[in-house]
């Protein structure tokens, strides 16, 4: 069902919008990062163009995934996000404001693909989860393909990014560790299979998860 979340114009992604992704991101949000993992440096840096504008797609670990990636890769990124989050006050405040716009896992609305293609006349990111749900098994399946249709739609590449959580072998008992990783921005270019098979192998790669094809 189309909500005022799940649609939103180019205007939406204002500098209002930005500075308080940047605020939520880099002074808060980060800090409960660092309370509970231990974050080490992010890798790949090199491989973003600050000039371009890419889908960045990662697999997910955790709520906290959108607000470190945009932190850790100083990005601005309007994400998908589900549906549930815009239901209670604090969490729709955060969201709506951080940019973020609500999409049924269900039945995917087209005012939720209206507003994913209108991002490209912004100065924004699209951001969005191709695994639909937070996984911790080290394995990537059941990846939704969706991400890849829009890709094409929006000729914009795909930014592949690992989020790695895993035990601190120094401090077994103490903080996880917690870590990102950028690969190289993949082509919208090819069919739908390949670019989720390239997007899928890289994350893997990066991550030492394991590819499980549908």
């Amino acid at each position: 069902m189309t909500t005022k979340f799940s649609t939103k114009t180019p205007k939406s992604f204002n500098i209002w919008r930005k500075t308080f992704q940047y605020i939520a991101c880099n002074w808060v949000i980060i800090n409960m990062i660092k309370s509970k993992y231990k974050v080490l440096k992010p890798e790949g840096a090199e491989n973003i163009d600050k000039t371009k504008k890419y889908i960045v797609a990662s697999n997910h670990c955790s709520g906290f995934d959108p607000f470190f990636i945009a932190s850790q890769y100083k990005l601005t990124i309007a994400y998908m996000a589900k549906k549930q989050l815009f239901e209670t006050f604090w969490s729709m405040v955060l969201m709506d404001w951080c940019g973020a716009f609500a999409v049924d896992r269900d039945k995917v609305d087209v005012s939720t693909i209206k507003t994913a293609l209108s991002i490209k006349k912004t100065n924004w990111h699209l951001g969005l989860f191709p695994q639909g749900t937070r996984c911790h098994s080290g394995r990537m399946e059941n990846i939704t393909k969706g991400f890849a249709s829009i890709a094409k739609k929006m000729d914009t590449d795909i930014l592949p990014i690992a989020i790695i959580v895993k035990d601190n072998p120094d401090n077994p008992n103490g903080k996880k560790i917690m870590q990102l990783k950028a690969g190289k921005p993949i082509s919208s270019k090819g069919s739908v299979e390949e670019i989720v098979n390239e997007w899928a192998e890289s994350v893997c790669s990066m991550g030492g998860f394991e590819y499980i094809r549908s």
